[in-house]
């Protein structure tokens, strides 16, 4: 665990006062992390080695430099030492912003990840990706965390269909069902930031099966979307690592892949959509008698 004397006396605090004893190299990594702490949060150590200028080593160098035994430890104490800062709980929040201001910058914040998702998609990865699980024997849809509801809720969505779907949100049993897949099946990875090792290892196993993959994260440059046959971005500048605006763009982005293949398959979801209807008010109007 973290010193707790790291963590009393505050991440950064700490950072100013190691850093005369720092190499060149490591007072690279210090003052990045110094001019951009909220944005270190989500980042993975190859991500910060590479805005820094410097290597992976380097950066785990430093950590230790600082008595850090991980370069997690150095993330929870960063987090720790913002806990009496309102941008911990919503980038750009105040303290004595009003009730309806801080609705405000919420919903402008979704607004804007929604956006910004919607200005890199593209017809020919959203019909490559509509094609593919449409035409796949067996669909695995997987995520852990924070993004194990996104992943119930595209499951939710191609049931209506009847398509051939499964979610695994537990890190081994989706693992093991990743090991059954084949190059006739797909498999549906949702992971923000790309760097939660349970959905890579998924991701890793079926494609050594030759399984089609889809990536929904908010990281181009992670493996997991190297490992992606259709790569779906889900983009967030909120600076924490669980961000909030980037579930609500995501979650348009599974309804819009439904709709696409809804379209697609249109007199078989109407008539689904009619019988699951129907089912729901049958049992509404048994527990209403």
């Amino acid at each position: 665990m973290v010193d707790e004397t790291l963590v009393t006396h505050g991440a950064l605090s700490h950072i100013r006062g190691f850093y005369p004893t720092l190499s060149p190299s490591e007072k690279k990594v210090a003052d990045f992390i110094l001019a951009n702490y909220q944005k270190v949060m989500p980042m993975t150590l190859a991500e910060l080695a590479a805005h820094s200028g410097v290597s992976d080593a380097t950066v785990v160098r430093f950590c230790r430099a600082l008595g850090f035994h991980s370069y997690l430890e150095l993330k929870i104490a960063l987090m720790r030492s913002l806990l009496d800062s309102p941008d911990l709980i919503f980038d750009h929040i105040e303290k004595d912003d009003s009730p309806l201001t801080v609705m405000r910058k919420v919903f402008l914040g979704s607004i804007q990840a929604m956006q910004d998702t919607l200005d890199l998609l593209n017809d020919e990865a959203l019909d490559r990706a509509v094609t593919l699980l449409q035409n796949a024997h067996t669909i695995l849809i997987v995520g852990v965390g924070t993004s194990s509801p996104m992943a119930h809720e595209l499951h939710n969505r191609l049931i209506r269909l009847r398509l051939n779907c499964r979610v695994e949100t537990d890190a081994y049993l989706q693992l093991m069902q990743a090991a059954l897949l084949t190059e006739k099946d797909a498999l549906v990875v949702i992971s923000q930031t790309g760097a939660s090792q349970p959905p890579i290892n998924t991701a890793r196993e079926a494609h050594r099966h030759g399984c089609k993959i889809i990536a929904i994260t908010g990281n181009p440059s992670s493996e997991l979307s190297k490992l992606a046959d259709v790569l779906l971005l889900s983009i967030s500048h909120e600076s924490r690592p669980e961000t909030l605006a980037s579930r609500i763009a995501q979650h348009a982005l599974i309804q819009g892949l439904y709709v696409l293949m809804a379209m697609r398959m249109s007199q078989v979801a109407n008539q689904n959509e009619y019988l699951i209807w129907d089912a729901l008010m049958r049992a509404s109007n048994a527990q209403e008698s």
